[in-house]
Formats: C-alpha cells, sequence, structure tokens
C-alpha cells in the first residue's frame, strides 16, 4: 500500500512537499507489519485546488515515479521529459526529486530518485524489516553503495548513468528488485474522456460482474436494466422490452463511469494503487462519491486498494448525511506570490467574491 510520496522541482512544485496516506488511530484499514505492528493506511487520498494551482502535479509526478521504476525504456522516456520549475533561475539547474515509501508483503520501502535531462542524479532503496532499517543502496554521481548480502553490486557495476537500478532489476527480474519494482509498475492511471468509446478494459469483467455492473450502471443511467455478457453492451428498457445499445448510443457520463468501473472493480479484489486526475469532471459528483464509498468499504475491499485522485471541491455529505472523505484525506494545492505551489490541509481562499470578476471586467471597459 501507498504511504508516502514526496515531491521536489517538478513543474509548478519548487519546495518540497509531501502527500501521505497514514490515518490516525480510528481512520484508514490496519495493515500488518513484517516485525509484529500494525500501520493505519487511508483508501482514499483526494487533491483539489483551483484551475491551475498544481493539482495534477502531484499526480503526473507518481505516474512519472513509476516510470523510473517500471523498465529502461520508460526511464529514458522520463528523463527526456525533465521538467524543472521554471520560475527560479536556480531551480531549472536543480534535479527534480521523488521519493515514495510503500508496503510490500509487510515489508516497508522507501525508494527515491534525482534525475536531470538524460541522467539519473541520485538513486536510493530502504527496506524496514523487523523494526530494523536497511541501506539496499543508495547512488550519487560518485557511483553506488550496496548492501553487501543484497548481491547487487555487479548489477549496479551495469547500470547506466541515465537508467535506474531499480528498472534493470525489473528488467532481468532480480529476485530483491523485481517485486518492488512490480509494486511501483501496478500503480496504475485512468484518464477519463466523456464521449470517445465504451470502456474497452470491462469486456473481460461481464461475466464476473455482470450483476454488480448492472447495479452500478443503472444509478448513472435511468434507462439501463441490464449488461449484455457475450458482447458487452448495456441493456436499456424499451417500448417492446430491453435493446441493447452500442457504446455511440451511450451518454457521455454513463461511458465516463464505465470507464472508471473498468479500472476499480479488478484492484477491489487484487489491490493496487489507481490514479484518477478530474474526477468530478467526467463523472456526475453523486457517482464520483459512491466510487469512494466502495474504496472505503472494508468488506467491498478486501484487497485494500487505493484511490488518489483530484477534482475542483470537496464532495459533500452523501444523503444518508454522512462526509464521502475523512478530514485526514483531504488535500489542497495553491500557488504562492512566487507561483509555486504549496500542497497543505487549509484550503485556499479566493481573493474574488461573487460578481467581482464581471464587474472588474465592466469597469476595464468604461473610457478612462
Amino acid at each position: 500500500m501507498l504511504l508516502k510520496f514526496r515531491l521536489q522541482n517538478y513543474r509548478s512544485v519548487r519546495d518540497i512537499q509531501e502527500l501521505t496516506l497514514l490515518a490516525g488511530p480510528d481512520g484508514g484499514f490496519a495493515v500488518p507489519l513484517g516485525h509484529g505492528g500494525t500501520l493505519r493506511v487511508s483508501p482514499l487520498c483526494g487533491v483539489f485546488g483551483a484551475t491551475a494551482s498544481g493539482k495534477s502535479t502531484v499526480l503526473r509526478a507518481v505516474a512519472t515515479m513509476r516510470a523510473l521504476a517500471a523498465s529502461s525504456s520508460d526511464v529514458h522516456d522520463a528523463t527526456q521529459r525533465f521538467e524543472p520549475f521554471q520560475l527560479d533561475p536556480a531551480a531549472r539547474l536543480l534535479p527534480t526529486r521523488f521519493e515514495i515509501e510503500f508496503l510490500v508483503d509487510s515489508v516497508r520501502y522507501v525508494y527515491g530518485c534525482a534525475y536531470k535531462h538524460d541522467e539519473i542524479a541520485g538513486e536510493w532503496l530502504h527496506a524496514t524489516d523487523r523494526d530494523r532499517r536497511r541501506v539496499w543502496y543508495e547512488r550519487d554521481r560518485t557511483g553506488f553503495r550496496c548492501l553487501p548480502e543484497s548481491r547487487l553490486d555487479r548489477l549496479a557495476a551495469a547500470c547506466e548513468p541515465g537508467a535506474t537500478l531499480l528498472s534493470l532489476g525489473a528488467d532481468i527480474e532480480h529476485p530483491w528488485l523485481g517485486p518492488v519494482a512490480a509494486w511501483l509498475r501496478g500503480i496504475r492511471t485512468v484518464r477519463l474522456s466523456p464521449g470517445t468509446r465504451l470502456a474497452g478494459g470491462l469486456a473481460h469483467l461481464a461475466d464476473k460482474w455482470s450483476e454488480q455492473l448492472t447495479l452500478l450502471v443503472s444509478h448513472a443511467d435511468l434507462g439501463v436494466v441490464g449488461v449484455e455478457r457475450d458482447l458487452l453492451r448495456l441493456m436499456h428498457a424499451g417500448r417492446s422490452g430491453p435493446v441493447a445499445l452500442g457504446g455511440w448510443a451511450e451518454s457521455d457520463g454513463t461511458v465516463a463511469w464505465l470507464d472508471l468501473l473498468a479500472a476499480l472493480l479488478p484492484m477491489l479484489e487484487h489491490g493496487g494503487v489507481l490514479l484518477v486526475d478530474d474526477l468530478d469532471a467526467a463523472v456526475h459528483p453523486d457517482l464520483a462519491a459512491e466510487a469512494l464509498r466502495l474504496l472505503r468499504d472494508r468488506d467491498l475491499n478486501p484487497a485494500r486498494a487505493q484511490l488518489v485522485f483530484t477534482a475542483r471541491t470537496p464532495f459533500g455529505p452523501g444523503t444518508d448525511g454522512l462526509p464521502v472523505l475523512d478530514p485526514e484525506q483531504i488535500w489542497y494545492t495553491a500557488k504562492d506570490s512566487e507561483g509555486a505551489t504549496a500542497l497543505g490541509r487549509d484550503p485556499a481562499t479566493s481573493q474574488l467574491g461573487p460578481g467581482d470578476l464581471a464587474r472588474e471586467l465592466w469597469l476595464a471597459r468604461q473610457p478612462k
């Protein structure tokens, strides 16, 4: 499970910013550790903010971190898109830095990477097992320092300056590095694009999730009465009975809801981390709130899947009057006076009141 993520000098982020999914004593899920303790980890994390405040940057940073660990070719693509903070001349000369903390098989890992254009400036992997932190390896421009029993020296000697050691371990399925890289590769990004297609990834789920799909989709489209299993199409109530319609005939909101379900339903069974940008832009807020409730339910989410998403404003209470998100699951982005994104718990207050912008535009058009 994802525990924490830190980023620095990436797009609109200049200084170190941290996002945490660690929960309080009564929040989230209890996750066992290898040494016998437990951690409380939240299945949800919402990042909210105004347009261009940097909320999408946070998700793009997590996706870039995934690419740095996935394979050597993905690392090359990621470093080619070196995007430091542009509004400070000094920042343009510094590397981008990411660090992620997560649990795999009850072991707590910390993986970090610093990179510039076509260059890995630093990399590190630490593991905490049985209440002891071990440095598997650390890397800077002078070379690697590896834990002797990890037997990573020969692999490190073969690692090129523009590749990460973790991605190289993933390529050769190294017994130590492979599972760590596999967890990072399991981070998925879903882009909800209303009106473009019917979710292709949903077809193989129709048999297993037919009843659930019918229930979930009927909440998005009042005309849906079932799911056709052989060729995924939605059954709509018609004058002479149910009629199967293709994706071209479905509403934009229904298609976006299907795309979200195509990614979410398997994760409820197998676990993982899902990233969704602008969750409330394509999916109705009430349906987005229902997706969050699926993840919060301990019975429906036995694999402890997690969702990190962005939206414009936090969701209000549901029809039952209960909050959709706990306060510790809500983060806000805002830009300071120098154009740098800050990530925190307090919402930024707008400097414009209702109608202020319209009045300013009207005054600006008046003759001087």
